[in-house]
């Protein structure tokens, strides 16, 4: 199927770079594996539902623990679903935390069939406002929830506690020059496809870097976890913002990967360590190599 795609974005390009870059754009929205994993099955009998009004769709969402403890906000990534963060949710839950998650656009039980970080931004402000937090609450974010974190939190004043960033990407310009590489469409393409990105979202597309968000986000201290060796995400995108956040922690990791590290023991203690510390916490920045 990949190489048939290949086939027809090289030709297609060739011939309409366009309609090529208008079509790329089109499936770069589709998240293609909607599949809820077995082992996050459970949470769904477990956590609290409530759906949120939303002019998209309503925004499924799910709640554990105690109402009146911290606030936690979870935002699980790409092709994922709430339900992938729960081995977290479920753990800050024990610990008293009151914790929040939701489904995405187009992801777990959604019926819509494409998001883009636009569309996933506008969700998660959407929930922030319905909670309408009165004291600093944290966010705990996986992969491209961590990049839809950043952007959304770049348009509030909210007060921001604790962030924690389990895999991240940085420019979305590198992640469309990737892609482009991988479908196989030429340059002229490629531009198109961008032109129909910055349409959708109303900014440059070089703007939109996670690493350049900081500056417009109120938080206390934001903490980076990454593997060393990630396949999905390099560690260089963490390193990146690491070095452009001032009140920042990075801690490269070993053999804990992309989704699986969100059920790996020692980087749930990670986080509970972070949030325990919580405003306490002595805002400088800290680089940590680790080999679990």
């Amino acid at each position: 199927m990949l190489k048939l795609i290949q086939f027809y974005f090289k030709i297609a390009a060739a011939i309409a770079p366009k309609m090529a870059g208008n079509q790329a754009f089109e499936l770069f929205q589709r998240p293609l594996n909607k599949k809820i994993r077995q082992k996050e099955i459970s949470f769904f009998k477990v956590a609290k539902s409530f759906k949120i009004k939303h002019y998209l769709e309503d925004i499924q969402c799910y709640e554990l623990g105690n109402p009146s403890g911290q606030l936690v906000l979870l935002v699980h990534g790409w092709e994922s679903n709430a339900a992938s963060m729960s081995a977290i949710g479920l753990k800050l839950a024990e610990e008293g935390h009151h914790v929040i998650l939701f489904n995405l656009p187009a992801h777990g039980f959604s019926k819509l069939r494409k998001a883009n970080i636009k569309m996933c931004k506008e969700v998660f402000l959407e929930v922030i406002n319905h909670l309408n937090p009165k004291q600093p609450f944290s966010v705990i974010s996986h992969s491209f929830g961590s990049a839809v974190t950043s952007y959304a939190l770049s348009k509030t004043t909210h007060q921001v506690d604790q962030l924690i960033f389990l895999t991240t990407p940085n420019s979305i310009t590198k992640i469309f020059e990737d892609y482009s590489h991988f479908i196989g469409i030429n340059q002229a393409a490629h531009e198109q496809l961008c032109i129909r990105a910055e349409n959708i979202l109303h900014e440059p597309l070089d703007g939109i870097r996670v690493d350049l968000l900081g500056e417009k986000i109120r938080y206390n201290h934001l903490l980076l976890i990454h593997d060393s060796e990630d396949k999905i995400l390099p560690k260089s995108n963490s390193i990146d913002i690491y070095n452009q956040w001032p009140k920042s922690e990075l801690k490269l990791l070993q053999r804990t990967g992309h989704y699986k590290m969100l059920w790996d023991q020692k980087v749930i203690s990670l986080v509970l360590d972070q949030l325990s510390k919580g405003s306490n916490i002595k805002k400088e920045k800290s680089l940590y190599a680790m080999a679990f």
